[in-house]
């Protein structure tokens, strides 16, 4: 286990947001696994800037590379300015919040959401990663052998983490098949280089339990000054 448990991902419903949910396929993608690039794992140390540093490593994934993101602590604060509460005096800030900030810098022209796992799974697999909001819980503070996180144990705080991978021929410990390829914000020693594994079956019950996904619907390069 991490001899810090680092969070700050603040869960704020809004119904607004359901009209831009991703679009439903009528039928699934055709791929079975896809995994993008990614050019860096952070580490987001003692803060509780886990919203900043999945903002940042989307960023920087495939398939928009975009230029060098702002300074962790930047968009860290430039997101609470943009989020649902007052002021800065409190720790931890929103995926959404975060998305304005991505909107307002230029980085995207529009974003959208996936509150079930099907879409985003869907979209993970034929346009791009998207970021997670979700609830984190004791039984994920470490993967296991197999590079898997279990949704076990107590709830530990919210988080918000890069995917940048799906599989849906993974068999996982759980006698299930289909997972998520995650990046996290705890640096390199954590996981598998920083990356683990959650099955279908675990990011599903995620997504159930005020989980969220968002990620660009079209996607820019940041302008030139």
């Amino acid at each position: 286990m991490p001899t810090q448990a680092r969070f700050g991902r603040r869960f704020a419903p809004d119904a607004r947001d359901r009209l831009y949910h991703l679009p439903r396929a009528a039928e699934p993608s055709r791929l079975t696994q896809k995994t993008w690039f990614t050019r860096a794992v952070f580490d987001q140390g003692s803060t509780s800037q886990c919203v900043a540093y999945a903002g940042a490593g989307w960023l920087v994934a495939g398939p928009v590379n975009n230029p060098t993101p702002p300074p962790f602590e930047e968009l860290y604060r430039d997101c609470q300015d943009n989020d649902e509460w007052p002021g800065t005096d409190y720790e931890g800030t929103s995926v959404r919040g975060l998305m304005k900030v991505f909107k307002r810098r230029g980085y995207v022209s529009e974003y959208r959401w996936a509150w079930t796992l099907e879409p985003a799974v869907n979209h993970i697999l034929d346009v791009g990663p998207m970021v997670f909001g979700t609830n984190w819980y004791t039984g994920m503070m470490e993967a296991d052998e197999h590079g898997f996180l279990r949704v076990a144990g107590e709830l530990a705080g919210g988080h918000a983490y890069l995917v940048i991978g799906a599989n849906r021929l993974r068999e996982c410990p759980d006698g299930s098949k289909g997972a998520i390829r995650i990046v996290n914000s705890w640096g390199r020693a954590w996981g598998q280089a920083g990356r683990a594994w959650i099955s279908f079956t675990d990011a599903k019950r995620l997504l159930d339990l005020d989980g969220e996904a968002a990620t660009a619907w079209e996607a820019v390069p940041l302008p030139v000054a």
